[in-house]
């Protein structure tokens, strides 16, 4: 807990130095990666599914100082994915189910590493294959700041 919170205390301080709130990826005693958190910033998060054992893809972007859940890409339907209409504009593309214009506003994430689920976040254009640098269970913060 005291990596992070350092790690924390220097993002707040590069947010001073730059005056650009700033995105967080990491564990309690790691940084992945710390970013201008622009308007608009696209963040994706990809992992396969820990009971369908199918791909998900979930498109986030940061708005008015939060992540905002735009769409989710799925190939099977159950527990845990959109399915109601609710939750935004529903369809299907070949073998894939999407689930648009979900706007569902998110402060903070946070994720774990799976058994087999291949964790990744893509933000700013790069890519962190968070399964390949942590072990299952490990619990990945991305907060604002």
């Amino acid at each position: 807990m005291k990596k992070i919170l350092v790690a924390l205390i220097a993002a707040a301080m590069l947010f001073v130095v730059t005056g650009t709130p700033k995105i967080f990826i990491g564990t309690e005693r790691a940084t992945v990666a710390v970013v201008d958190a622009t308007e608009g910033l696209p963040l994706t998060i990809e992992f396969v599914h820990s009971v369908q054992r199918t791909p998900v893809i979930e498109e986030l972007n940061f708005h008015a100082g939060e992540f905002v859940l735009r769409r989710t890409i799925y190939q099977s339907q159950g527990v845990g994915l959109p399915f109601d209409a609710a939750d935004g504009n529903f369809r299907r593309e070949g073998d894939k189910f999407i689930m648009d214009d979900m706007n569902r506003p998110l402060k903070n994430l946070e994720l774990r590493t799976g058994k087999g689920t291949r964790l990744t976040i893509t933000v700013d254009g790069k890519i962190f294959a968070l399964y390949e640098k942590f072990p299952v269970g490990t619990k990945i913060f991305v907060r604002t700041f």
